[in-house]
């Protein structure tokens, strides 16, 4: 074979990026439809479904009763923060004044509301693997056969890298099973809570999500993941068949190279920390900064 007809690098890599694209489309169509399929039949209660959630609970208390066991002496970081800037987790790890903030009724009916609806789906998950034909996923059932997820999955690692050693400490949504190949999926799910037209914008996960992502993969070693987003406003009752989406999934796999990003961030981090030195602004988005004041006054004098 002459060198020619050798596959180039660039070649190699569109060829990944077709059989990722092609292995993304069949996994969130098929959560889609396992999700579609479940919301399209009425049922009662599942016996089995409730007791597992009765158990999940008293577990979830005795985890919050015990007190955390992770080294305190190194930095921690988690995979919600993952997308924050070096500044904030910097300005968190050191314990700076955060800003007042005024929290009104409404928002926190809004918070209510999301978190409300994202217990309603993972019970339908654990739902659908009794009363779908054929389900494309299962939970993944630990151990103590309860569901992979929440803080029945919550967990700490000590990782050390760039010469930097530092814990990422936290939890994530759900590990589903594919039945088709078994394979090991994670679920993040995300709620948006102005409109169902929301969902129809969407074109990719937010930076921050996907974020998150690689820092479950550090923490889980599960590689993909289907981020889904739901309104928990939805269209007209009357517009039946001719509704708007209200729902939509995104397939991230994450890389080495996604994971090298993340941990030499997490590193620099650390460093900072362990000099006492603040980290140069790399502030993207002020909006959410919850150290403005503080921040204003260190750098300014």
């Amino acid at each position: 074979m002459s060198l020619l007809s050798k596959p180039t690098e660039l070649t190699d890599q569109v060829r990944a990026k077709k059989a990722s694209e092609a292995r993304g489309e069949e996994l969130t169509t098929a959560l889609a439809n396992h999700i579609e399929a479940v919301n399209s039949q009425d049922y009662f209660e599942i016996v089995e479904v409730e007791e597992t959630l009765l158990k999940e609970q008293q577990h979830k208390i005795e985890v919050m009763q015990k007190e955390k066991d992770y080294p305190r002496d190194i930095p921690r970081f988690s995979p919600s923060s993952a997308g924050k800037s070096k500044v904030e987790l910097f300005l968190k790890a050191v314990k700076a004044p955060k800003d007042e903030v005024t929290g009104y009724p409404f928002q926190r009916r809004w918070t209510r509301n999301s978190t409300a609806v994202h217990g309603a789906m993972q019970k339908q998950l654990l739902e659908a693997e009794i009363i779908v034909d054929d389900p494309a996923f299962k939970v993944v059932r630990l151990d103590n056969e309860l569901p992979a997820w929440e803080k029945n999955i919550e967990r700490w690692k000590v990782i050390e890298h760039n010469g930097q050693r530092f814990v990422i400490f936290g939890m994530c949504d759900g590990l589903l099973e594919y039945q088709k190949d078994g394979s090991i999926v994670g679920f993040e799910y995300k709620t948006k809570s102005n409109s169902v037209a929301q969902i129809k914008q969407l074109k990719e996960p937010t930076p921050t999500h996907k974020s998150q992502t690689v820092a479950y993969s550090i923490l889980f070693g599960v590689d993909e993941w289907l981020i889904t987003y739901e309104s928990v406003a939805k269209d007209k009752w009357t517009t039946n068949e001719n509704a708007r989406p209200d729902f939509k999934i995104f397939y991230n796999k994450v890389t080495d190279a996604d994971r090298k990003r993340l941990l030499d961030k997490w590193a620099k981090v650390a460093e900072h920390i362990e000099n006492g030195e603040l980290p140069d602004n790399d502030i993207k988005d002020y909006t959410f900064f919850p150290y403005k004041t503080y921040y204003s006054e260190l750098v300014n004098g």
